[in-house]
């Protein structure tokens, strides 16, 4: 894939960032390998003058690993207020994420899960908002889609969990409502079953591709609920019993 060829897919991305129409697909412009994909994200991310403030990923078992960088800009505090730029449904996803105290760059060997977790801030629950730059999402390729941040939009974290390590993170109770409809409410969900496996993944997996891991990025491992779609206009609530809620205003 020449350097034309991943302009014209950023450039495709952007448009739709930016407020154009949702897309088909890329067309003769979609990545063919890992490296290309991420030439893309980190290009789209350029270009939209961001920069990087932590990343969605997930390992779930007989199932292809994937991530997507999530944009600083991106992140929202609890009780306060989302406003999406068009009417277009936008997907909700509860999550356990981490944040980093300190980097954790390359080495000649891969870091442990002890290792990775000792480079933890704390652990934390979050919402991640999700609307694909595609007219249709469940139609391109797995590839295209992580070239799209797997329609990564936004995320709304609520308060650190300091003491994380004496929850039982894969059976956490989760609740999610939206217009005070309750949605999902249940216990554990998350695709990877333990949420530490693709945080640990995506430590050693970055270094292949010239990045890693920074202090103060936050890193979130997929949903516990499914993507559950809805139009603007409502209160979402979210969170997990005992571990931390997320309140705001889809707008």
């Amino acid at each position: 894939m020449s350097s034309e060829t991943i302009t014209r897919a950023i450039e495709k991305l952007v448009a739709v960032h930016k407020g154009g129409a949702p897309i088909a697909n890329l067309g003769d412009a979609a990545p063919g390998n890992e490296a290309e994909i991420f030439a893309i994200q980190r290009g789209v991310l350029k270009a939209l003058g961001g920069a990087i403030g932590g990343w969605k990923c997930a390992t779930p078992p007989g199932k292809p690993t994937n991530f997507g960088i999530m944009a600083a800009s991106g992140a929202r505090q609890s009780a306060g207020r989302w406003g999406v730029a068009n009417t277009r449904p936008v997907g909700l996803e509860t999550e356990v994420a981490f944040r980093l105290k300190r980097d954790l760059p390359a080495r000649g060997n891969a870091y442990s899960r002890d290792e990775v977790l000792d480079a933890l801030d704390a652990a934390l629950p979050l919402l991640e908002l999700v609307q694909s730059r595609y007219a249709d999402h469940k139609v391109v390729a797995p590839a295209e889609g992580m070239a799209d941040n797997i329609a990564h939009l936004g995320y709304v974290v609520g308060a650190d969990v300091a003491d994380w390590r004496r929850f039982d993170l894969p059976n956490l109770a989760v609740r999610q409502s939206y217009a005070g409809a309750v949605q999902v409410d249940q216990k554990g969900g998350n695709p990877s079953g333990d949420p530490v496996l693709p945080l640990v993944w995506l430590a050693n997996h970055l270094h292949g591709l010239g990045e890693h891991l920074r202090a103060g990025q936050v890193v979130t491992t997929g949903t516990y609920t499914g993507c559950i779609f809805v139009p603007p206009g409502q209160r979402v609530e979210a969170g997990f019993a005992g571990f931390g809620e997320i309140t705001f205003d889809l707008t």
